[in-house]
């Protein structure tokens, strides 16, 4: 199994300028000839507090990003805003190697304005059992619950750590650690650019591996 996390540069409100980065990180990540790519949180539209209107591409953004895994046939993990009824969600999607969607995620950590998820679910892969969530849900008590209910062999993590933070030191790394111990599971972090950066936990907690800026993470 060989993962590639790209630490994706994002433009707010920026849809095509997204999408043209999308695409080139996207053959670069090809070259390693990867089984999963996996991208950050609402990568392809970034999010402005409470600017929901991104929501309505959600249709356009999985039809492009399940063409681009499909015709690659690669797994693709990647964040979006998701509308549904009255609600919007901070999403995350799991694409199959055929184009198809194997997998949501709806974010737990959220404040107000967003509606939240309420589970977590897996997807059989010929690697073993896969999960996802998003950036805070790494600190959420209940994830932990459904996490250790739902033994998945890999988490993937799409993130944004904002920049206006500064970029994670040496406690958010080891913090993030301590949640890959409790999940019992390989977990694979990947930021949005800038600040950027990827870690890579085994199911003890150790960082295996990780880069910083927006360099390519190529584990396995």
């Amino acid at each position: 199994m060989r993962v590639t996390l790209i630490p994706m540069k994002v433009e707010v409100g920026n849809f095509e300028a997204n999408w043209k980065e999308f695409k080139k990180r996207f053959r670069e990540a090809l070259e390693h000839d990867p089984d999963f790519l996996i991208f950050p949180e609402y990568c392809l539209t970034g999010f402005d507090e409470w600017d929901f209107s991104r929501a309505e591409l959600y249709g356009e953004i999985v039809k492009r990003v399940s063409e681009l895994a499909r015709k690659a046939g690669v797994y693709v993990v990647f964040g979006l805003l998701e509308p549904y009824k009255r609600c919007v969600y901070n999403s995350a999607l799991l694409i199959g190697r055929n184009g198809e969607v194997l997998l949501k995620h709806r974010k737990f950590q959220e404040p107000m304005k967003f509606c939240t998820g309420n589970t977590v679910k897996t997807a059989r892969t010929e690697f073993g059992k896969v999960g996802i969530i998003i950036c805070g849900d790494l600190y959420n008590k209940r994830i932990l619950k459904w996490v250790k209910r739902k033994k998945p062999d890999y988490i993937f993590v799409p993130m944004e750590y904002s920049p206006d933070y500064g970029e994670l030191n040496e406690e958010d790394v080891g913090t993030m650690g301590e949640r890959a111990k409790l999940f019992s599971a390989k977990t694979f972090i990947v930021n949005s650019y800038p600040p950027g950066g990827s870690w890579v936990f085994d199911e003890d907690g150790e960082l295996l591996t990780y880069v910083t800026g927006d360099e390519l993470l190529v584990w396995g």
